[in-house]
C-alpha cells in the first residue's frame, strides 16, 4: 500500500511541475505583454486572447476530459478508436467555433462601443486569425488526457511545457521584436500549426493500433457524458470572462486593462487543485466502481488537506504583496495599474475555496449533470451581481461581487457532493484542518504587512517584493511546523519534489 502512495505521489509531482511550469510561462505572456504594450494594445490582444478560450472551450464540450472517464473501461485497439471518435468529433465542433469567432468579428463595433473606433475596428480585423488558431488547435486539446490516462505522465508533462513554451515563443517573440499585435496573431497562427502536426505524430507513437469501426463505447454514450461536463466547462469560462465582458462593454479600453491585470487569481496557486484532481480522478472512479466509500473518502480527504497546506498560505501571501507584485509586472512607461490592486486582492479570495477539483469527485459518481448545473448557477448569480456593482463602484464592485457569487456556489457544490457521499455539507471537506491552515496563514500575514510598511519605503517595489515573500514563507514554515500544521512527511516530500525525483 506505501509503494502504491508513493507511486501515487510521484505521478501526481509530475503532473504539478508541468502545470506550476506551463502556468509560470502563461503568467510570463502577461507580463511581457504589460511591459511591451501600451494599454490599448494590452486591451486588444487581451481581448482576442479570451476569445480564443472561451471558443476552445464551447468546442472541446467536455470530450478531452471523457477520456479519464472511459479508458479505464476499455484497452487495446478500442482506445485507439475511442480517440479517433473524439478528434472527429473535435474537428467538427472547432469549425463550428470557428464561425461563432468570425460572428463575434462582425458584432465587435458594437460590443466594443465604448472603446475608441480604431481600436474596435483592430479587434474585429484580427478575429479571423482566432478562427484558424481556434481549428488547429481544438482537435488537439485531448493530447495531455490521453498520455495521463496511458500512464504516461512524463510525456504529459512534456507535451504539456513545450506547447506553452510555444505559445510564448510564437506570441510574444514578434511583440519582443517590435513587431506589433498584427504579426503576434500570425505568429499564434504559427503555433497552431505546429501543435497540430506534432500532435498527431505524438498520438501515433503512443496509441495501440486501431481503427474507429473497433470503438466500444457509442457516440450517443459519450456524448451524453461528454456534453454536460462540456457546458459545465464552458459555463465556468464564461462565468470566468463574465465579468470582463461586462466591464469592456460597461467601461473604458482603459479600465478593461485595468480590471484584466486586476481580475486574476495567482495562477501559479490555482494550478494546484487541478494538476492534483487530473491525477486522482481515475483513482475515484475506481474506488467508486468497487463500492470502496471509505477508501474514496480518505483519498478525497487526503488530497484536500495536501491541497490547502500549499494553496491557503500562498494566497495569502498574495493578498499581502499583491501591491509590490502588481507594480512590478505591470507598470512601465508611465502606465499606471494601481487601480488594479484591490480587485486583485479581492479576487484572490475565491482562490480559498479552490482547495481541490471539485468536478473530480462529481464526475467520479457520474454527475456531469450536476458539475453542469452547478456552472450555470455561478455564471447566473455572477451576471446578475456583476452589473449593478459594476455601475456603482466600478472595478472594485466587479471583483467583489465576482467573490460573492463564488461564496454562494461553494456552499451548493458542497452539499451536491455531500449528496453523492452521505455527508453533512459541514463533513464533506476537513474543515478543521482548513481553519487550522487558514487561521496560521492569517496569523502570519499580520506581522509581514506591517513591518513591510514600516521598515520599506513604498517605492522599493523590488525590495518590498522580495522582503514580503521570504518573511512569510520563513514565518509560515517556523509557525506552521510547530503546530504541527505542518509535518515531518510533509517537508520529506516537500524535499523530494523540491529534487525533481520524480523526473528521474
Amino acid at each position: 500500500m506505501g509503494k502504491k502512495n508513493d507511486n501515487l505521489t510521484e505521478k501526481t509531482g509530475v503532473v504539478v511541475f508541468s502545470r506550476i511550469i506551463t502556468t509560470v510561462i502563461d503568467l510570463a505572456i502577461v507580463i511581457a505583454t504589460l511591459q511591451l504594450l501600451t494599454k490599448t494594445d494590452v486591451a486588444i490582444l487581451m481581448y482576442l486572447l479570451m476569445i480564443h478560450e472561451i471558443a476552445r472551450n464551447m468546442a472541446t464540450l467536455g470530450f478531452p476530459e471523457s477520456v479519464f472517464y472511459y479508458f479505464e473501461r476499455v484497452g487495446g485497439s478500442a482506445r485507439k478508436a475511442f480517440v479517433l471518435q473524439t478528434v472527429s468529433i473535435l474537428l467538427i465542433t472547432a469549425l463550428i467555433a470557428g464561425l461563432i469567432i468570425l460572428a463575434v468579428s462582425y458584432f465587435a463595433p458594437w460590443l466594443l462601443s465604448e472603446w475608441e473606433p480604431a481600436s474596435a475596428l483592430q479587434v474585429q480585423n484580427l478575429l479571423p486569425w482566432v478562427a484558424l488558431i481556434a481549428l488547429l488547435e481544438i482537435p488537439t486539446w485531448p493530447t495531455t488526457n490521453i498520455l495521463l490516462a496511458l500512464d504516461r505522465q512524463k510525456d504529459s508533462a512534456w507535451y504539456e511545457m513545450s506547447t506553452s513554451l510555444l505559445v510564448f515563443v510564437c506570441l510574444i517573440g514578434p511583440l519582443a521584436l517590435g513587431y506589433g499585435v498584427e504579426i503576434a496573431m500570425l505568429g499564434f497562427v504559427l503555433y497552431g500549426i505546429i501543435r497540430f502536426a506534432g500532435s498527431y505524430i505524438w498520438l501515433q507513437l503512443v496509441l495501440p493500433k486501431g481503427k474507429i469501426s473497433d470503438s466500444e463505447i457509442s457516440l450517443k454514450q459519450q456524448v451524453n457524458f461528454s456534453v454536460p461536463l462540456g457546458f459545465s466547462a464552458l459555463v465556468n469560462k464564461i462565468n470566468r470572462y463574465a465579468d470582463k465582458f461586462i466591464v469592456s462593454i460597461l467601461l473604458s479600453a482603459s479600465a478593461y486593462a485595468e480590471y484584466t491585470v486586476g481580475a486574476q487569481e495567482m495562477p501559479i496557486i490555482r494550478v494546484i487543485p487541478f494538476a492534483v484532481g487530473s491525477v486522482l480522478i481515475s483513482r475515484y472512479v475506481s474506488f467508486h466502481l468497487e463500492e470502496k466509500k471509505e477508501e474514496l473518502l480518505e483519498l478525497w480527504y487526503k488530497g484536500v488537506e495536501k491541497v490547502s497546506l500549499l494553496v491557503i498560505p500562498l494566497t495569502i501571501m498574495s493578498i499581502v504583496i499583491a501591491p509590490d507584485l502588481i507594480s512590478l509586472i505591470a507598470e512601465s512607461d508611465g502606465e499606471d495599474y494601481s487601480n488594479a490592486v484591490l480587485p486583485f486582492q479581492i479576487y484572490n479570495l475565491i482562490v480559498l475555496m479552490r482547495i481541490t477539483h471539485y468536478g473530480s469527485i462529481l464526475q467520479a459518481f457520474g454527475d456531469t449533470k450536476g458539475v453542469f448545473y452547478l456552472s450555470l448557477n455561478l455564471v447566473v448569480a455572477n451576471i446578475a451581481l456583476s452589473i449593478p456593482f459594476t455601475i456603482w463602484f466600478g472595478i472594485t464592485g466587479t471583483a467583489a461581487a465576482t467573490f460573492i457569487a463564488n461564496m454562494y456556489n461553494w456552499y451548493i457544490i458542497l452539499r451536491r457532493i455531500g449528496g453523492h457521499m452521505d455527508l453533512p455539507v459541514y463533513k464533506v471537506l476537513p474543515f478543521p484542518f482548513y481553519f487550522k491552515v487558514l487561521g496560521t496563514s492569517v496569523l502570519v500575514a499580520i506581522p509581514v504587512w506591517y513591518s513591510r510598511s514600516l521598515f520599506l519605503d513604498p517605492e522599493s517595489i523590488v525590495a518590498g517584493l522580495v522582503f514580503g515573500i521570504v518573511m512569510y514563507l520563513f514565518i509560515f514554515s517556523v509557525v506552521a511546523t510547530m503546530l504541527s500544521v505542518i509535518t515531518s512527511d510533509d517537508w520529506k516530500k516537500l524535499r523530494n519534489w523540491l529534487q525533481l525525483k520524480f523526473l528521474r
